[in-house]
């Protein structure tokens, strides 16, 4: 089973318990493992396999009772007590808490009092006005779930798709197993997952090998495939027992950058170029560059020299979306994009003092392990009490206990933040004089994501005047579960700009919030940006590689980015 098909039944669980009035405790510890199997970088199965039980039991929020479900799951196929709670309470009523703005006790007094037990019967059934006769919905609630169902049809569409994160994986995977054979000379994953496109459909990979043939036997072999859909003596098309199509064309080395460029895309950026080519009387194809005066085709074994050829600047795999790129690059204006090693720390993680899962020392421990020279920790405050969020009180303490750890490690400054809830109201749920006493504060809207886009806007320009120093992850999307709430971006990025306030680059898969194109556009008002993880366990911190790309994408530059400055710069930022 996949870490997605595992994470559901999870949360599946968690959802009925909360139905059932069980303990807030167990309800948030199923719907915490859910999340940790989400977006793990490892396949949960191989966990399981290579260390037993008790490799389950490792990993962040899961615990022995999880541990021995979801070994269970794996073992069967199926969970006894899953099976029990379902007779009960049906998988397909749980499906309307996939609508944004239910939660499990609406979804089953929808079930329970009008027979809805799909999206189809409750969207007829708001449209028809049955809902309404439930006692608390009112005309605008209605309207507002009648938004949730189309924002539910419209996410429907992007799960075709996977996260970058899993397109990433099982590519390298694929790749790691091809390099390991010395015929292989190159290899490299292209398409929208070499544009590091937040969502993936299929996976494309090109290789260079002087024997074919004997590369796509030895291919054809790989112990992750579940079967074979096409084989010839230059392609070979699989399934991964993950359920993903993997492609694999091999290429001649003569013209691999050539085909490389090609096979990268994307296609408007190659259309694009290919126009922009014939006007000069060449053409543009996956074998090279043909003068057609001269009827002579230039080859390209290496992509730069053929954007070189061109008279361009090399474009970015990120870049090549057409947005400017190419006009930028033949004036040679073209932004050189922050790097993937260029950040100096990560400042939003979260311990086991609210929803993370280890200790300051261990968080520590590990930004010192990929080189940071700072580390900003923030739990939740007090108002997400799910999260087991910190009264000001323990605020104050925990900022006392991250100084003390902060004296036993050399080569990292150890920073004492919090992300703070803008409630409905736009107010923050700590007070201005709490917010000073730390090092910064991260303002982040965990709640009613159905507000209209003006009452939305004032509710977070409210927030940024407030004292906060990164906005986190601001538009509020979860990729397949949840669209972006509205805002009037060109307010928002006036203000950040003016109250020197960073928009969070968030790197969790299902966020990368904010999107490429907004980053892009928040540049022209000024705006500066910090790239985070927002780790809620020592495996997510290796997630930021998805947060720089999407800065990539936005052509985001090292000097945009608030921790690529060294510390004293940063600190004398979040005082301005």
């Amino acid at each position: 089973m996949t870490n997605q098909e595992i994470a559901k039944i999870l949360k599946n669980i968690s959802i009925i318990l909360e139905i059932k009035g069980d303990s807030k405790f167990r309800v948030i510890a199923f719907e915490r493992a859910a999340d940790v199997i989400s977006n793990l970088t490892k396949d949960i199965e191989d966990i399981y396999t290579q260390g037993g039980i008790k490799a389950l039991e490792e990993v962040p929020g899961v615990g022995q009772g999880i541990a021995e479900r979801i070994e269970e799951l794996l073992k069967t196929g199926k969970m006894k007590d899953y099976q029990k709670l379902t007779s009960e309470f049906p998988e397909k009523m749980l499906v309307l808490t996939d609508v944004p703005g239910i939660g499990a006790k609406t979804a089953f007094a929808f079930f329970k009092k009008l027979k809805i037990d799909s999206i189809a019967k409750l969207e007829k059934a708001a449209k028809s006005g049955a809902v309404s006769k439930l006692s608390h919905f009112k005309e605008k609630s209605v309207k507002n779930l009648l938004r949730g169902i189309e924002q539910y049809k419209a996410r429907a569409k992007e799960q075709e798709r996977m996260l970058l994160t899993t397109a990433d994986q099982l590519a390298g995977q694929a790749l790691s197993y091809l390099k390991r054979n010395k015929l292989v000379k190159r290899a490299d994953a292209v398409g929208s997952l070499r544009r590091m496109k937040e969502t993936i459909g299929d996976i494309d990979l090109i290789i260079s090998t002087p024997k074919p043939q004997e590369v796509v036997n030895y291919f054809a072999k790989a112990p992750f495939i579940k079967n074979i859909l096409s084989k010839g003596n230059t392609k070979i098309s699989i399934t991964h027992n993950k359920n993903i199509r993997i492609d694999v064309e091999i290429l001649p080395e003569l013209d691999y950058g050539s085909l490389l460029q090609h096979f990268t895309g994307s296609k408007e950026h190659n259309v694009h170029l290919r126009t922009w080519a014939e006007k000069r009387g060449l053409s543009i194809s996956e074998y090279g560059i043909k003068d057609l005066k001269k009827k002579k085709l230039h080859h390209f074994s290496n992509e730069k020299d053929l954007y070189k050829f061109l008279g361009m600047q090399y474009i970015e795999p990120e870049l090549r979306e057409d947005r400017g790129e190419i006009e930028a690059a033949l004036e040679n204006k073209l932004p050189k994009i922050i790097g993937y090693n260029d950040l100096l720390g990560d400042l939003h993680c979260h311990t086991n003092k609210s929803d993370g899962s280890n200790t300051i020392f261990e968080l520590a421990a590990k930004a010192l392990k990929m080189k940071y020279k700072y580390l900003g920790i923030s739990d939740h405050t007090a108002g997400l009490g799910v999260a087991s969020g910190l009264t000001e009180k323990n605020l104050l303490k925990h900022k006392a206990e991250i100084q003390k750890i902060n004296k036993k490690f050399r080569g990292i400054k150890l920073l004492a933040g919090a992300e703070i809830n803008i409630l409905a109201n736009g107010k923050l749920d700590i007070s201005r004089d709490i917010i000073k006493k730390l090092d910064y504060g991260i303002g982040s809207v965990h709640s009613a994501f159905n507000q209209d886009e003006e009452t939305m806007t004032k509710r977070v320009l409210n927030a940024i005047k407030s004292g906060i120093k990164i906005f986190g992850h601001p538009s509020g999307r979860l990729l397949g579960q949840r669209q972006g709430y509205d805002l009037e971006w060109t307010e928002i990025f006036k203000a950040c700009a003016k109250y020197n306030v960073a928009l969070e680059i968030n790197s969790f898969p299902e966020r990368l919030d904010l999107k490429d194109t907004l980053i892009k556009d928040a540049q022209d008002y000024g705006c500066k940006f910090a790239i985070d993880s927002d780790a809620h366990s020592l495996e997510n911190f290796d997630l930021i590689k998805y947060g720089i790309a999407t800065a990539r994408r936005g052509w985001a530059t090292k000097k945009d980015i608030i921790n690529t400055w060294d510390l004293d710069k940063l600190l004398k930022w979040f005082k301005s």
